[in-house]
């Protein structure tokens, strides 16, 4: 099956021409039914870290006119050392390893949906010792998750401005959705995928301290998560309320609690990406490692440290495994800094 890339014109921006190859090639992965792991549907966290990653490449390769198949290996070489800029000095190989296989796969993809010669650049840095090896021991990273200054600082800067008190510089409805939209990633352990799914029916307000104000979130069970309930954070309760006026004020349309348009189609993917990733700058939380799912890991350590049991944390993320805690349980056991 051949996913198109993008409709049929010479004049299609190269960094859009190159989202939209990462996304096609997303697509052709959730289709694929090969048992082969690197060619299998790719979990939702995956893809998010994934696109994330590509984002940036794709900045990269637009500001140097560079489409995949012209990608050398000096272009990789000078990405990557933007990037040790950006986190820090010495980037470690399986950071590297993993940016080489990503550009790998895309620029494979492409070349097989094109019919052109593979580029080899990405292949060819992957074959050096101090990358080829860089996954010998084979452990699952720990999460990356907010410092307890990053954590306060994006809460503050969601609940600064309540659209609904400040009524001389309103916010555009889209930014309070956006603003919303980032608090259940972090005061709910939310997913991209769940936010998008997410239906007025699934907010509840009966049962908990202030009938105005929401406490439960119900989310539907999807490919990656199992139906399930989870609690909402008092600050994050009070930014899903404000939202949920302005959407009502302004009758927005459909069952999501989320939509993109004010006909009340669905999010997309990519639109959720990037203005939630948005938010993030705005609030002065550098994009890196990990993506939006930052925002969940944080959720799930700051429970845990709480005191709520690992049974507990693992039912509010849609986790059927306890095993999946064992990623949590390393950092807890470190001398963290965590919300």
């Amino acid at each position: 099956m051949t996913y198109p890339l993008f409709a049929a014109s010479d004049t299609v921006p190269l960094e859009q021409s190159l989202h939209a190859t990462f996304e096609a090639w997303i697509a052709a992965r959730e289709h694929s039914r090969s048992r082969v792991r690197t060619k299998k549907a790719l979990r939702e966290e995956s893809a998010e870290v994934y696109r994330e990653m590509w984002h940036a490449f794709a900045r990269f390769c637009t500001t140097r006119a560079l489409d995949l198949p012209h990608v050398a290996v000096s272009d990789i070489e000078a990405f990557l050392a933007t990037r040790a800029t950006a986190r820090q000095a010495n980037l470690a190989p399986r950071y590297v390893r993993r940016f080489l296989t990503l550009i790998q796969w895309v620029t494979a993809f492409q070349a097989i949906d094109k019919g052109l010669p593979p580029n080899q650049a990405a292949q060819t840095m992957l074959e050096r010792p101090e990358y080829r090896y860089a996954n010998a021991a084979n452990k699952d990273p720990v999460p990356e998750y907010l410092t307890d200054t990053q954590a306060k600082r994006l809460i503050a800067y969601l609940t600064i401005q309540s659209p609904q008190r400040d009524a001389f510089t309103p916010l555009p409805w889209k930014e309070v959705r956006d603003r919303a939209a980032v608090a259940l990633m972090l005061g709910a352990g939310l997913t991209p995928g769940d936010v998008r799914h997410l239906l007025l029916s699934g907010v509840h307000t009966v049962g908990g301290h202030d009938e105005e104000v929401p406490w439960k979130l119900a989310l539907p069970g999807n490919g990656n998560f199992p139906a399930r309930e989870t609690p909402l954070a008092s600050w994050a309760a009070g930014v899903l309320a404000d939202w949920l006026a302005v959407r009502a004020a302004q009758q927005i349309g459909g069952n999501f609690v989320f939509p993109s348009t004010r006909d009340g189609r669905q999010w997309s993917d990519t639109r959720c990406f990037l203005r939630t990733r948005d938010v993030l700058a705005a609030a002065g939380i550098a994009s890196d490692a990990g993506g939006m799912f930052r925002l969940r890991h944080t959720f799930a350590l700051r429970q845990l440290k709480n005191g709520k049991t690992e049974k507990e944390v693992a039912g509010w993320l849609g986790l059927l495994d306890l095993n999946a805690m064992v990623r949590y349980r390393r950092i807890l056991t470190s001398p963290v800094d965590i919300i």
